[in-house]
Formats: C-alpha cells, structure tokens, sequence
C-alpha cells in the first residue's frame, strides 16, 4: 500500500490513443494549427518558432489581414490561403471579427476553433448577441467552438514533479486566472496531465472535459473549478464516466452562499436553492466538494498519491505532544478516526521512546530521538506502526521548521515511504519552507498538507468517497407519462402563470401518483362542515381551502382539535371571515375538513425546479419549523430508492424516526415511498410543475401520511 514514486523520464512524443471521446483526442493533438489576429512583427523568426513549438510543434501558419511576412515565415491574409489541411484554429481578432474569421475556418473545412477574443457574453447582452453570432457561424460548418473568452493553456506541456508519486490530476476551470495557481501546485510535488479552462462555453463545456478525463490514460483524478453548468444530461454522463473508471472529481462549485438561492412560494423552494440542488447532484456521483483553492489542490493531490483502498484510520506522529494533541482534535472534529494503537504496537514503541512520552495514538518521538536514535530504530517506529490492525494511514505533523531536527525527520520519511507498508501523509504547517526538509519532502513527492485542517478534510473525503463507490451506478430515466386524473387537475389549473392548484385539484394530482393523504371533505356551508367533520371523527382539523393563502397556519386560518359539530359550525364562520377580511378579492373554495393525525413524527417532502437542473426533490425534517431547521436532502431527477433511502438517512433528524428518547419507530420504508412517489410525479408533470410542498408528512409506526399540501403550477 506504500506509495511508489515514479522515476523522472523525458515524456516521449504523445501519440493519439483510442478514447470515448476521439472528438477531443482529435483537438488536442491537431495535424496543423492556424494562428488568427494580432502578431508581433518584430520578433526574431527563431524566437518566433521557439515560442510557438511548445505547444504547436512545427505545424502552425500565422494569419492577419495585413498578411507579408516576418523574416522568412509567410503571415497568410485568410485562412482560406493557406495551403494545407488545418484542423485546429487559434482565433484572437476584435470581438466584432470573429464570427466572420469562424466562417473563414469553416470554408477552410477546419474543425475545431478555439477563440481566445474575450468581450462576449462576460460583458453583457451586446456581447452576447455577438456570442450567439459566432454560435450560429459555427454550426452551420460543424466547428466545434472552444471559448470564446479563454487561452492555450489547454495545450500547455506542464512541468512533471522531480519524483511523480501516485497519478496525474486533470483540470477543468471555468475561470483561466483560478486556474494557473492550482497547476503552480507541480512546485509541491503535484503531477498534472492537462489543464483546461473552459472560458464562455459557447460550444465545448465543462461537462465534455470531465468525460474526456474520465477515459484518459494519462489522468487519475479529475478536479474542477466550477461557476455553473449548462447541460445537466450530458454532466450526469460526465459524471457517470468518470464512476465508471474510477476516476474521483473533486470540485470547487461557487453560488454556496445566499447570494446563489431564488424567492419561492413553498417552504420547498426555498429551502432546496439551487446550489442544494448541485449538492444533491454531487452527493448522487461521489464528487469530492471543497471551498476554496488550496482546498482543491491538497485534496486532489491527495486522491492522485494515496492508493485506492486505502482505510480512513490514521496513527498521528510528530516530534511534540502539543502538536499530536492538536491532530488529535482536528482530526476528530474532521469525522478521522484515530484509534489506541494495539498493546503490542505500545510495547515496541515503549523499547525506544520514554516513559514521559505518549506512544498510544497519537505518538510522540520526543524530537532528540531523531538525532540520537539509530537509523534502525527510527525505521521500527514506523514499521510497527504500519504493522498495526488498527491504522491505515500515517499522519506526520511538521508543526514548526526546526533545522536539523525537522530534516531529519523529512530525510527519515523519504528514506521509509517505500518500504513501509501503509501510507504515509505529511502536514508542513510552517511558513518557513527554505527548509532543507521541506525541499526534501517535496523533491519525493510525498503527499503533503500546509494545514491540519486541509489534510483531516481530505483523509475524511478520501475514505467517503471509497465507501460510496461501491454504489456507484446510472439512474433510468423516471417516467413521463400523466396519469389520466393528474392531467384533468393540471388542465384545471388555467392561468397565465405560476400559481397554487385548488384544493380539489392538488387533491386529485396527488391520489393520481398514490400519495397517501389524509381524510378530509370540503365544505361549503357551516353544516356542511359540522356533517363532514362527523363522518371524518372528531377531533377534526379545519382549514380555509384557497389558493390565495399558500401558508394557512401562517395567516392563522388552521383550527386543530375542532371537537364538536357545533364548534365546526362557529369554525367554519370564522375562518371565511378571517380570510375576507385578510384579503378582500381572495378565491375562497370553502374550508378543508381534515382528519387529525395527532401522533407520528411531522417531515417534510416537496419538489422545486432548478432552472439548470429541473425538478428535484426534498425530504427534511418538518412541520412549522422546516425553514429555520434547515434539515433537508435534495436530489435531482432522476433519483432511485437507494437515492431515497440515503436521503431521509442523512438527514440530522433521522434519529427521530428511529427511536431516539422513547418515541416511536417511524415508518421509514413508508417515508421512502412518499418520497419516490413525488419523484414519479415531478418526472410526469415536467415543464407544469413548478415546486409542490407536503408538509407535514406525519410518519408514524405504520405508514405516512401527507396532512397538508402546496402545488404551484406554471398555469
């Protein structure tokens, strides 16, 4: 399980491998390249072909209006002069003459163009008029459009680290500046096989790159910085792709802040903002989500050296008990179990190192033992460390740069991390790095960490993501077709825009899809009311049945505990009343009699639609509390009853549905199968659904039952 560095050889020449995504293959390696727009006529030919060969090799023309030359490399006035097959296109020419050079490229028969011209859709819809221009240009040749608005790092050649350890990560960014202080990672030891950034996206997205990754031999962990995606189908195969050939993503998604979420009518809506709606997406496909760069980089170097399989139990070792003791705490608040090391791992452990020192987990060496002890010694400590049942990993912290002291150590690790049979990561937390130990870490590539913080996250990602692999799968697509009452309630809806079913309709909607409801009956009259409400058994709950009031309890038109016929009756008269008086044009249908489910525990499920994502679906912990607990799961469509069931265990308010402090098992099977069956609904209804909100769902010690319901339709 010890990492194994990997000798630095000359990269021979890249060769063309079969691949899923040949399109791809075929723009990154093309068989000539035309240079568009703007050059420096005063740059010396060698200097010229010097700059260029990194990443065109010798097969690249340059191209400007004014054509001539520079010494003896002609500059072609048009694409369409020159006198060879290009496949490639490198266009920068003023943001008004691309879309004309792509119809150039296009005559030419060139595939693929890439526009490094920025002034598009980033600046606004002047810009993005143009954008859609050069969009339409492009498909009417076929060219497949790379940006605009990037560059050609994509076909940088980056550096290979002294002693490559472990695999290469490949880098898809949607800001080119984000994206050049994660590949300055290769100064750490950090192996990159390409770095892509995406620009506008106009054509070649995200998306593509991630699936690209996910089939090349050359990359291992996929890691992204991420503003938005545009196709969600073509993101799940992505994503599918990548599970599929055990390639990790590790993302830095941003819109995580309040910023990022929409105003709606349901509690759903706005509890299930957009970013959940990617956290729930990334929560389906195993992706590694982080918060900010360093984050990004630590945390995909960290899948790219470990070894697949590696368990998450770690052994924390250091030269200072103050630093062993705050692992200790940083990696318990991470979710990283540190285990006692076993009574005969202490035992060895006590032949070398004091009585004064701890030897249990974390392990403390006492720092002069470094100096004093013999090389032999020093190896022992970590081998009988790896030779416990109870670690998996070890975790040293360099807390401070000693001099000799720390390089020692660094020298000790370097010399050991190949022969010892357990991994091995390495937390430098000094500004101080013209250390000769940390050069001597970094020269071995050995997995390193500039905080506690960042390596006790990603140890915890890193074992997360092993454990979820195992179910990692395709979800079939959910079924569209409506049910014959669910079509009659949504053709009832009317309007001309998003707006609540009435009662009757979301009624018949839901029983469509089998959602268990409460009894209830809609009066129309106070003696309506009172029958209703003894047939139904008292006690009763009354409500006013109106789409104009979508939160009842909030505007005080629910009466709970209703006992009698004549307190119906009086219940009746005042909820109307109120209700006229609350808003004097309000469509009253009547008053919603309700059975009163007084037992069970109150959980939330709802649908919202993501404007990129579609509809997704919520459970939480609910009731008139949903909003401030802000305890729910959300997954997009389509989702399956594992997806289901990971939900309503995830949640923090599981445990009351299990039996916490005396209650009641619920029914969580039949909790599963509310939530599934409003997946069913919300894959039917497609584009007419806008959110739905069940809440409460009361789940008791047999089955589930949804006592209040929102359905806001697009009219």
């Amino acid at each position: 399980m010890a990492q194994k560095a990997v000798p630095n050889k000359a990269v021979p020449k890249r060769t063309v491998l079969p691949q899923r995504r040949g399109d791809l293959e075929e723009f990154f390696h093309p068989k000539a390249v035309a240079l568009v727009g703007s050059l420096n006529r005063n740059a010396k030919p060698e200097r010229l072909r010097a700059s260029y060969a990194e990443r065109w090799g010798d097969r690249w023309y340059l191209v400007n209006a004014k054509g001539g030359s520079i010494g003896d490399i002609p500059v072609y006035e048009h694409v369409t002069d020159i006198p060879a097959e290009i496949t490639l296109a490198v266009v920068n020419v003023g943001t008004r003459l691309v879309a004309r050079t792509v119809e150039e490229c296009g005559k030419h028969g060139v595939p693929y163009v890439l526009v490094f011209t920025a002034g598009f859709s980033e600046v606004g819809e002047a810009g993005a008029e143009l954008e859609r221009e050069v969009g339409e240009v492009a498909r009417r040749y076929g060219i497949r459009v790379f940006g605009p608005n990037t560059n050609t790092n994509a076909f940088e050649v980056l550096p290979e680290p002294p002693k490559r350890r472990g695999g290469r990560i490949g880098l898809v960014t949607q800001s080119g500046h984000q994206g050049r202080p994660l590949v300055q990672g290769t100064e750490f030891g950090v192996a990159f096989s390409r770095w892509v950034p995406t620009g506008n996206e106009l054509d070649l997205e995200a998306a593509d790159f991630i699936e690209y990754f996910a089939y090349d031999d050359d990359t291992d962990v996929i890691a992204g910085y991420f503003e938005g995606f545009k196709d969600p189908a073509k993101l799940r195969r992505a994503l599918e792709a990548a599970n599929a050939q055990g390639k990790p993503v590790v993302a830095l998604k941003m819109g995580s802040t309040e910023a990022g979420t929409r105003m709606a009518s349901s509690h759903t809506g706005h509890l299930a903002g957009s970013d959940a709606v990617v956290e729930g997406l990334f929560a389906q496909y195993g992706v590694v989500r982080v918060r900010d760069l360093d984050e990004l980089l630590e945390t995909a170097a960290l899948f790219a050296k470990l070894p697949a399989g590696s368990g998450g139990r770690c052994c924390l070792y250091s030269i200072s008990g103050g630093s062993g003791t705050l692992m200790a705490e940083v990696a318990e608040s991470s979710g990283v179990p540190v285990p006692v090391l076993a009574a005969k791992t202490q035992a060895g452990l006590r032949e070398m190192i004091p009585d004064y020192l701890t030897v249990a987990n974390p392990v403390d060496n006492g720092a002069q033992f470094l100096v004093n002890a013999p090389i032999e010694d020093r190896k022992r400590v970590f081998d009988l460390v790896a030779a416990d049942p109870n670690i998996d990993v070890i975790v040293i912290g360099l807390t401070g740069a000693l001099g000799r002291l720390t390089d020692r150590f660094a020298e000790d690790i370097v010399a050991f991390i190949d022969e010892v049979k357990k991994p091995i990561v390495v937390t430098w937390n000094s500004f101080k790095t013209d250390e000769q130990g940390f050069r001597t870490l970094i020269d071995a590539g050995v997995p390193m960490f500039r905080s506690f913080r960042n390596c006790f996250t990603a140890l915890r990602a890193f074992a997360r993501y092993e454990e979820a692999s195992s179910t990692f799968r395709a979800r079939k697509s959910m079924p569209s077709r409506l049910p014959k009452g669910a079509a009659s309630a949504l053709t009832d809806a009317g309007g001309t825009g998003p707006s609540p079913l009435g009662a009757d309709a979301s009624r018949q909607l839901l029983e469509s899809f089998d959602i268990p409801l409460a009894g209830e009956g809609l009066a129309h009259s106070a003696a309506e009311a009172a029958r209703i409400a003894g047939d139904i058994g008292f006690p009763v709950v009354m409500k006013i049945a109106s789409p104009d009031f979508p939160h009842k309890s909030d505007a005080g038109l629910v009466r709970l505990s209703v006992g009698t016929g004549s307190e119906a009756k009086a219940v009746y008269a005042e909820l109307v009343e109120r209700a006229t008086r609350a808003k004097r044009n309000a469509r009253i249908e009547g008053v919603q009699i309700q059975q009163q489910i007084d037992a069970g525990t109150e959980m939330i499920v709802g649908v919202t639609r993501d404007p990129v994502f579609g509809p997704a679906v919520l459970v939480g912990t609910g009731g008139v509390f949903a909003e401030i607990l802000k305890d729910v799961a959300v997954r997009p469509l389509p989702l399956d009853r594992r997806d289901a069931q990971e939900m309503v265990q995830g949640l923090r308010g599981y445990p009351l549905l299990t039996g916490a402090r005396g209650r009641d098992r619920g029914d969580v099977k039949a909790l599963v199968d509310v939530v599934l069956a409003v997946a069913r609904l919300a894959s039917a209804c497609g584009d007419r659904l806008v959110e739905l909100d069940l809440n409460p769902v009361v789940v008791l010690k047999n089955g589930a039952v949804a006592v209040d319901s929102l359905v806001v339709t697009a009219g």
